[in-house]
């Protein structure tokens, strides 16, 4: 590739001949002489290419003009529409942008900026393939001779067109671009090089394709990341993804000892962030579903019928309060936004209420929030998910909200462990499971009959299939010949086994 930077329009512009067999424009290195007028001279230095040498040469020395004020102005009005939620008369905006951009011979990385920029709106709006569409002609002018994007940028394109063929269940181009994606995280600055996201969809991503192996490392990968910056509840749902994907590979030792750590760990993460609450919910049923999992395996592999009992009967009692906390979730939030819409009718302001678990708290009044430094409005007082509270200013004037926040999860109402002792439920909605344990949850379903789910009392000890595991699974671990073994022996089962006198 030969560059040479010609200002032909006022600014710098590259031009980079990347045609097959030409090394060098030599004997021509004032851009000047690549004229529309010059391109005979082209087939003395290059016959076998001068038709392409040509193309190039006028695709990049055209004569650009820079756009408008008035094109400009409309289309920092279309990046003001998308930051502010207005998706349709974003996309009309951002359409005709694009058309002035590519009619004045714009840079393509500007154009691949504009097409990304509508795909993103497009996503949101429900219409994957036109977001498809999108992504493709993006990365199609990252990829021209002539363009020089932020690699930033381009692995970011690559990331969102890979959820897009994720969403349209194309998993093979999903983690091509994954690939791509994770490719290009050596080149960006260390704060972006960590990126335990991209792992995680790609496990995903690989499970679908029955590449169990290869989604475990990637889980693990994710995990790792999740762990290192310290997001306990993204790294529990990595690890559950894991413990799946390592028993379709085959690894049941480790596949196990994934789901324990799962069921040990879960009630661990704490936030008071309710922008978290998805990922608590998403945890909570990873959890129930995991506690099934191994109560076939348990029944299948080990012919443990009784542990197998336990473990399902955690596994309903999980899932029913995961499905009984998001009803009651969904009808508090609507009823919430009813009353926000009437109060913004009387008072002519928007303001969130605050969500039942902190309402009658005396310490979350507006004037304690204050003194404590924080908004009244801020999702940290209110509790009030769906409100993320980062806020930023592209110039003068209003500010503009950066993340519109996270939605609770859409529960499924009807979702109960009695969907789990179906062969043809099971592969239809947990495709993500290998086959050998949706066979060995099946296998539990037909020989042991379902009993009533039988719901604890709010505030009850956790379940018996919550703390134990079957078999020797309570019993911690220690590696004799390094002496070591973990905190829960030295605290509590050493004393406990010296107690009852058993044997060292």
């Amino acid at each position: 590739v030969s560059k040479y930077f010609c200002d032909v329009t006022g600014r710098s512009r590259t031009l980079a001949a990347s045609l097959s067999g030409v090394e060098n424009l030599q004997g021509i290195h004032d851009c000047g002489a690549l004229r529309d007028r010059d391109t005979d001279l082209l087939p003395i230095f290059y016959p076998a290419n001068a038709a392409a040498a040509a193309s190039a040469v006028r695709d990049t020395a055209a004569m650009a003009a820079t756009p408008s004020a008035e094109a400009q102005a409309e289309l920092k009005k279309g990046f003001t529409a998308v930051a502010q939620g207005f998706l349709g008369t974003a996309d009309t905006l951002l359409t005709k942008s694009i058309d002035e951009w590519r009619r004045t011979q714009q840079p393509a990385d500007e154009l691949a900026v504009l097409y990304k920029t509508r795909a993103t709106i497009r996503q949101r709006q429900a219409k994957p393939e036109l977001a498809l569409a999108d992504f493709d002609e993006s990365i199609k002018q990252l990829r021209l001779p002539n363009s020089r994007p932020d690699p930033a940028e381009v692995q970011r394109t690559y990331a969102l067109r890979a959820k897009t063929n994720a969403e349209l269940q194309r998993w093979s181009a999903a983690e091509q671009d994954l690939n791509e994606a994770i490719n290009w995280l050596d080149d960006l600055d260390a704060v972006e090089a960590t990126n335990p996201f991209l792992f995680l969809e790609r496990a995903t991503a690989r499970s679908r394709l029955s590449s169990w192996a290869a989604a475990a490392d990637d889980a693990k990968q994710a995990e790792l990341d999740f762990k290192a910056i310290g997001d306990k509840v993204r790294r529990l749902n990595a690890a559950a993804d894991g413990a799946i994907a390592l028993y379709g590979a085959g690894d049941l030792a480790e596949a196990l000892e994934g789901m324990r750590f799962v069921f040990k760990n879960k009630g661990n993460p704490a936030s008071n962030n309710p922008d978290d609450i998805p990922l608590l919910q998403e945890l909570s049923r990873k959890d129930a579903e995991l506690h099934l999992a191994y109560a076939g395996h348990l029944y299948s592999a080990a012919n443990d019928k009784a542990a197998a009992e336990t473990q399902w009967e955690s596994g309903c009692i999980r899932l029913e309060a995961y499905v009984r906390d998001g009803a009651d979730r969904k009808a508090e939030e609507e009823a919430l936004s009813a009353l926000d819409a009437k109060r913004a009718d009387e008072s002519g302001r928007l303001e969130k209420a605050r969500a039942s678990t902190v309402a009658d708290q005396p310490l979350n009044s507006d004037f304690a929030a204050r003194l404590n430094g924080l908004d009244p409005q801020s999702p940290y007082v209110t509790q009030r998910p769906n409100a993320g509270y980062f806020w930023y200013k592209t110039s003068e004037g209003e500010i503009e909200r950066r993340d519109p926040g996270n939605s609770p999860a859409k529960v499924d109402l009807t979702l109960s462990c009695g969907k789990f002792r179906s062969a043809e439920w099971l592969a239809q909605n947990r495709p993500e499971w290998p086959p050998t344990l949706r066979t060995a949850v099946v296998e539990y379903a037909t020989a042991v009959p379902q009993k009533a789910i039988v719901m604890p009392p709010k505030g009850s000890a956790p379940s018996r299939g919550e703390v134990s595991f079957g078999g020797d699974d309570l019993a911690p671990k220690c590696d004799a010949s390094k002496g070591l073994c973990d905190e829960s022996y030295v605290s509590v089962w050493k004393p406990l086994k010296k107690a009852l006198q058993i044997p060292k």
